[in-house]
């Protein structure tokens, strides 16, 4: 072959490889991955440069007119899994797993929020996405020798897939500090979607990420080796002064949607606020996102002790696991009587199914008792309505999980909610501050407005005296589109981290105090079991009036967060007293933290317990 027809050749062929590995590095780019690993590394573009050759070798196939349709469909597919992970990454500063996308029925109600990402940087990734797959589709060549460049991009693609898992840094043989650091490690961990899809680009992420999903877990023994280890090294709990305080009284359990620590506080929230100055108030108290469903993320931690997988792994789809330490079923073993209420349909999340796992006997949406939506998504209603006020508490003991919805994003003109909460408290339409601000404090109003009719409504039926409210948030309000907005309220009030929320536990007589200690979602199930004095159950939280247990905060991409040090990624952020042994002993924890963790999920540890 002559080179002039040499050079053709591999030109010809590279603009049909090349829009595919343009696609991966404009994602990359406009989503920040650079900050995780280099754009220029070897590993992602031999990874995308190999799916490329293999989309290529796919299209050449057929005659030209067939292949260029072949060609844009399979582009047009990843193209719009582009424009999606870039649009979830605006929102969530993270990608979802394919896992994830089962949580697409729910996320079709986001769009009227997701519009507003909409600006001149969206576009510009739009206009570039398809730039080059219009490109690809053009230039799409004819008249090659098919049966020898088709095996030859096959091959290429085959030896991307060999050498570039290759070319990530070696794992260290032991897990102290610098396991964060290594690529090779989170290739093999694959459990922040941010690093791996910086690490691997859009195609091998896909593919990485099924494989690993459908894998069988053949190391289930030794996992349950691990698990044992680590509850058999760490210190028995012992009764403290706060053991049995609360036994025998009923339980209003309820977790907040989106009232941030900005958010709760006289003026917009006054009864949260009293309730909180004269309860138990968990200042510190810190709610760790382990998956993309952020609220079920922090329901499913607090009602069971154990975090959700940071890789994605939905678990809501754990219906048939045991969860016998779950707050619910530690109360029903006692007797009480136990439901759980919340806005939205049972499917949502799996929810009919995992609350009766966590020991609910019944899930109540408030969409089958309400008029319409816009009624359901009031809180007041979960009060206001007999026949739901009457399942929280004709029975004695009772305990109820409540889940707020009026908070729930978005908080702009378009959203009802948001129109109606400001209309009920036109005092919040302030011009001095954004739309999305006065939208997010004329919503927590009518979580606040639930909370003083619950308690008016325990009171004229005798019952608030023996009833325990504890309340929790389930997340910071990411949902405001503006970040920066976000921050400067956030900071406002002293947050270490945006991921400091509300909690607090209040009762009738209570003696204020406040707990300073660390804390995260995971410790709030111990701490309600050793009030209620029920059996001291062995997951991953802590009762926080332990004086064994100094208080920490663990985050799904292996940062964490102590009394006196923060680090992100085993690197410290800041520090005031930890030594540098006592630095690299907390990263290594972290890591044992999540994988005994992920392995009490992947061998269903508790089943046994439950026998």
């Amino acid at each position: 072959m002559e080179k002039k027809q040499l050079l053709r050749l591999i030109g010809c062929v590279a603009s049909a490889v090349l829009p595919f590995w343009l696609l991966d590095l404009t994602l990359r780019a406009a989503t920040g991955c650079a900050a995780w690993y280099p754009l220029y590394a070897a590993a992602p573009n031999l990874f995308s440069l190999g799916f490329g050759a293999l989309f290529a070798a796919v299209c050449l196939l057929p005659r030209r007119s067939a292949g260029r349709v072949l060609y844009g469909l399979i582009y047009a597919v990843w193209a719009v899994y582009a424009v999606v992970q870039y649009s979830i990454w605006r929102i969530f500063d993270r990608f979802l797993f394919l896992s994830d996308f089962l949580l697409a029925g729910e996320g079709l109600g986001f769009a009227g929020y997701i519009r507003q990402l909409i600006d001149v940087r969206f576009v510009l990734v739009v206009v570039l996405l398809v730039l080059w797959g219009a490109l690809g589709v053009w230039r799409l060549p004819k008249g090659l020798p098919r049966r020898r460049v088709c095996p030859a991009l096959v091959l290429f693609f085959a030896l991307t897939q060999f050498i570039a898992p290759r070319l990530y840094a070696p794992v260290p043989e032991t897990l102290d500090w610098d396991a964060w650091q290594s690529s090779g490690y989170e290739y093999a961990r694959f459990s922040s979607s941010e690093y791996d899809l910086a690490l691997t680009g859009p195609y091998q992420f896909v593919v990485r990420d099924a494989y690993l999903s459908i894998l069988p877990d053949a190391d289930a023994a030794e996992k349950r080796a691990q698990i044992d280890a680590f509850f058999a090294e760490r210190p028995a709990h012992e009764d403290n002064e706060m053991t049995g305080l609360l036994a025998g009284k009923n339980l209003i359990l309820v977790q907040l949607e989106s009232v941030d620590d900005f958010v709760l506080n006289d003026e917009n929230t006054p009864t949260l606020a009293r309730l909180q100055r004269e309860g138990i108030h968990f200042a510190e108290f810190y709610t760790p996102q382990y998956s993309n469903g952020y609220t079920f993320n922090t329901e499913f931690a607090a009602q069971t002790g154990i975090y959700p997988y940071a890789n994605g792994n939905v678990v809501y789809s754990l219906s048939r696991s045991a969860f016998p330490y779950a707050i619910g079923n530690l109360l029903a073993d006692e007797g009480y009587t136990t439901g759980s209420f919340h806005k939205s349909e049972a499917k949502f999340y799996n929810r009919g199914a995992m609350h009766q796992a966590f020991g609910y006997a019944q899930y109540h949406s408030a969409l089958d008792y309400a008029e319409d939506e816009l009624q359901a998504g009031d809180d007041r209603f979960l009060v206001d309505c007999y026949a739901l006020y009457d399942e929280m508490t004709a029975q004695q003991p009772f305990a109820d999980f409540l889940i707020t919805y009026s908070g729930h994003l978005g908080y702009d003109e378009i959203d009802a909610l948001t129109t109606y909460a400001l209309e009920q408290f036109p005092e919040y339409k302030d011009d001095s501050r954004p739309y999305e601000i006065n939208g997010l404090f004329a919503k927590a109003r009518l979580t606040d407005e639930m909370f003083a009719h619950l308690l008016e409504r325990l009171e004229q039926d005798g019952l608030l005296e023996d009833t325990v409210i504890c309340v929790y948030d389930d997340h910071y309000a990411y949902g405001l589109t503006d970040r920066a907005v976000l921050e400067e309220y956030s900071e406002a009030v002293g947050g270490r981290l945006l991921e400091r929320t509300p909690c607090f536990i209040w009762y009738e007589g209570c003696t204020p105090q406040t707990v300073t200690k660390t804390l995260q979602t995971v410790d709030l199930l111990p701490t309600l079991a050793n009030l209620f004095g029920l059996p001291a159950p062995d997951t991953m939280g802590r009762d926080a009036f332990d004086p064994d247990y100094e208080g920490y905060a663990i985050f799904p991409d292996g940062g964490w967060l102590t009394d006196t040090a923060y680090a992100e990624n085993g690197k410290i952020v800041w520090n005031e007293g930890m030594t540098d042994e006592e630095v690299a002993e907390m990263n290594a924890y972290a890591c044992r933290f999540q994988q005994v963790n992920d392995a009490i999920l992947d061998t269903d540890y508790y089943a046994e317990v439950a026998e």
